[in-house]
This record gives C-alpha cells, structure tokens and sequence, in this order.
C-alpha cells in the first residue's frame, strides 16, 4: 500500500485492497502536459473481476461529527472533472470514470455492529459511495464561479449515487455517453 497522508486516499486504497481488488494508486506530485497544459491525474485506477476497469477520483468528506450527521456534501472542483474526463478518453472503452465520495466519522466507542457497512481504519470509520462521471456531470450546478466548484442536488445525488461495493462487484453500468468520452466541458480554455 502507498503511504498516503490524504486519510481519505489511504482509507480508500485499504479498502479495495481488503476487497483484493487490483488497483493503481497515482502519483500526485506530477502532473503530465498536454497540447491543452497540464491535467490533473487521478487517484486510482482499478481493475474489477468483472466490469469496467474504473479510473477513480476520490473527494474526503466528513460523514458524521459527534454532534450529529451531515448531509450528502459531495462537491468537486472543475479540474476534477476535466482530468476524469480527459483521462476516460485516453483510456478508451473499457474504462469508465468515477468519483468515489468517501465519509469520514468517528468511530463509535463500542465498534460497529455486524453488517453496518462502514470499514473501520485508523480510529475512524469510513463509508464509501460511488457515482459515475456522466451521471454526475448531468445534474450539476455551481457553488460559485470564484470557487471553481460544481455540485450535485443532494437528492438526485441520494438516488444515483451507489455503494463502492457495487463497483467492486462489477454491477452492471451503461457505458459512458458520448458527452463524457468527448472534449471535457470543464476544459481550460486560452486567454
């Protein structure tokens, strides 16, 4: 496993490899260039027994604070999408771009009980949700344009959004629209 100090990435990569499940974790010191400048990789790429191999972006959340849960906060920047987009199209049809959204909460002090779904890792415990990038691109809007930041309505998020288990699984997903493996929309453009 790759030490990573993002605990949300080190989480997400003891996760899938709990699962056994193949997986690439990326370099993000570096940044390739392109004709377009530079593109922000991803933070995994995985290789499921069975469905699309799966080139991930994985955005930290806080799931739950002492006081309470928090609800579904799933926003991303721009150049995340850009750089899934971009890189979906370089991998070709047998890829398929997501956003993995991991919540983070305290653990509970007596532990989970059985079949509660959460994975415990160093002191917290994590839940892990999935969504892929065209269902996520289709029901976007802006938290600001000073932000460069989209999110989803939180309740179409609710109904599209699906366990990382499901994935691992190779659960049966439309292939990618043509929007997604085409130029992003979230390139940059010269100024």
């Amino acid at each position: 496993m790759a030490h990573r100090s993002n605990h949300y990435e080190a989480a997400f990569e003891a996760r899938v490899r709990a699962d056994s499940v193949p997986c690439v974790a990326i370099d993000q010191t570096r940044r390739p260039l392109t004709a377009a400048g530079g593109l922000k990789n991803p933070d995994f790429i995985l290789y499921p027994r069975r469905g699309p191999n799966l080139v991930v972006e994985v955005k930290g959340k806080i799931g739950k604070r002492r006081a309470g849960p928090r609800s579904w906060e799933n926003w991303v920047t721009t150049d995340d999408l850009d750089g899934l987009a971009r890189w979906q199209a370089m991998f070709g049809p047998g890829f398929r771009a997501v956003l993995a959204f991991v919540y983070a909460e305290p653990r509970p002090e007596f532990g989970l009980p059985a079949g509660e779904g959460g994975f415990e890792f160093r002191g917290r415990v994590y839940r892990f949700w999935t969504i892929a990038y065209d269902d996520y691109i289709e029901h976007l809007r802006s938290r600001g344009p000073a932000w460069k930041a989209v999110a989803m309505a939180r309740r179409e998020f609710r109904r599209r959004v699906r366990p990382l288990s499901e994935w691992l699984a190779g659960m049966p997903v439309c292939p990618p629209t043509a929007r997604s493996v085409g130029p992003s929309r979230f390139a940059r453009t010269p100024q």
